[in-house]
């Protein structure tokens, strides 16, 4: 592991004289690695999770300051096993699989503490082998004390197994069947509740030519296996992007997303539906806003009245606000295809992920207040250009405190750069600044994938030259 010491002094009043710290981990060979996940802190070690490949897998432990502590290689009943998801907690992971033997799909959970002892492991419950099924996807409440594997058993069916953490069992299974609905094809999220209740955000009719008719549904399975469904007018409109977030303290459902005319790719607005749990209606409208002209013009770098929608930005993230509001980031993605005489010749077309030029340029943010108010609105700028990487080192990461936003990205992708963050205070006051340079550190960081481990810490990883190590970053 290495250290390296950042201090500098922040202006306009957001903070002074901070000092931060950037420890590196070793460097780790990729090789034919599949994929890693980030574990983050657990108990008193930071775990690193890898798919080697071949159905290797293993976990490598560092300590608080980085420093390599072991590796270990995870054995599972059978050599071929289908690892739906890790949910890392305070002090214990909990890994979810499935194998096949003797004409059955076995499902199971283990539970490791953070030096990589096994702890538990139990049978969750069991499937015919010759019941076809397609791959259970996770996910997990924020309070990571339930977590649910769900397909979709068909077209007009999901299915949802509900897990306890805590007693690594299964505290109920729920079915969700709509006749006359393709759910597999509408679906765009699903949340699950630090009380258990599943949400399901549904794109039901969204085109220009039923504007009359165009929708969102929403979904809730209650704890008692009771469902209600609520269908959300888009008021003619067309929905470019939509997320949907369960605020678990205030106990609202927020349904946040861009809106447009014509063109996906030019967003002429933002639509809202935030109110409390309890409150939903059979039918609620969405609340439209339209871009200002003066927020057009910055956002699009143009004089005043000279823009009249949002090109190419992207919803990334919703954060939910303490008081019950949210704040919404978008961001501008560009991607072409480069067609040469060489790619024609290869095979290698247009859509591919190689021989594309990505953009991802300037950040927008929105604060609204949990009664509908606009509160502020915010034009990051930034600048990324990278070419067949997949934009992996572009965009940024967002930490949250609870009073400041940090926004830290690359100013570049490329070898030698300069790290840069936006500050944002409660009330929209910002400020940039600089936070490290990797020259000659052998860092290429990849932000979008980074984890937040304490009120002032995160880990991020980087890839250099088929290498990977990772980057703590401590306030």
């Amino acid at each position: 592991m290495r250290t390296i010491a950042v201090i500098f002094l922040y202006f306009i009043g957001l903070s002074a004289g901070l000092a931060q710290t950037v420890t590196v981990s070793k460097e780790m060979p990729l090789k034919s690695d599949l994929a890693y996940d980030l574990l983050g802190l657990v108990g008193d070690n930071i775990l690193l999770y890898r798919d080697r490949g071949n159905y290797k897998y293993n976990v490598e432990v560092f300590d608080k300051e980085m420093a390599f502590v072991k590796d270990r290689d995870i054995q599972f009943e059978k050599k071929k096993v289908d690892v739906h998801g890790i949910v890392a907690r305070d002090s214990s992971f909990n890994m979810m699989y499935s194998y096949k033997d003797d004409g059955e799909i076995i499902h199971m959970i283990r539970k490791y503490d953070g030096n990589m002892i096994l702890e538990d492991s139990t049978e969750l419950f069991r499937l015919p082998k010759t019941f076809k099924k397609n791959r259970f996807l996770l996910e997990t409440s924020e309070n990571k004390k339930f977590s649910i594997l769900f397909n979709f058993e068909d077209d007009s069916k999901m299915e949802f197994y509900v897990i306890r953490h805590d007693s690594l069992d299964v505290l109920h299974k729920k079915v969700l069947e709509v006749e006359d609905l393709d759910l597999r094809e509408r679906f765009k999220k699903i949340v699950l509740t630090d009380r258990s209740e599943i949400l399901i955000l549904l794109e039901e009719k969204n085109s220009r030519f039923s504007r009359d008719e165009n929708h969102l549904g929403l979904f809730i399975l209650d704890r008692a296996g009771g469902y209600q469904y609520t269908q959300i007018n888009n008021h003619e409109i067309v929905v470019s992007d939509v997320d949907l977030n369960f605020d678990n303290v205030n106990r609202r459902v927020s349904v946040v997303g861009l809106w447009h005319d014509k063109n996906k790719d030019a967003a002429k607005g933002y639509f809202y539906l935030n109110k409390p749990f309890v409150t939903l209606a059979e039918v609620e409208d969405l609340v439209l806003e339209n871009f200002v002209p003066e927020f057009l013009a910055e956002a699009n770098s143009k004089e005043i009245g000279k823009s009249s929608d949002l090109k190419d930005f992207v919803l990334n993230q919703v954060v939910l606000r303490q008081d019950g509001g949210f704040i919404f980031f978008a961001e501008s993605q560009r991607a072409y295809a480069r067609r040469t005489s060489y790619q024609s010749t290869y095979g290698r077309g247009e859509g591919l992920n190689g021989w594309m030029d990505h953009f991802y340029e300037d950040v927008v943010a929105i604060a609204v207040h949990p009664d509908g108010q606009e509160h502020w609105r915010r034009v990051l700028f930034k600048k990324q250009f990278s070419q067949d990487d997949l934009a992996i080192f572009s965009s940024y990461f967002l930490m949250k405190t609870p009073s400041r936003l940090k926004l830290v990205f690359n100013d570049e992708i490329k070898n030698n750069n300069t790290v840069s963050e936006y500050i944002l205070d409660p009330i929209g006051r910002f400020n940039r600044n600089s936070l490290l340079s990797t020259d000659y550190q052998n860092l290429k960081i990849r932000f979008s994938d980074a984890i937040q481990i304490s009120p002032n810490e995160f880990i991020a990883p980087s890839e250099k030259n088929r290498k990977l190590s990772l980057v703590k970053i401590t306030y």
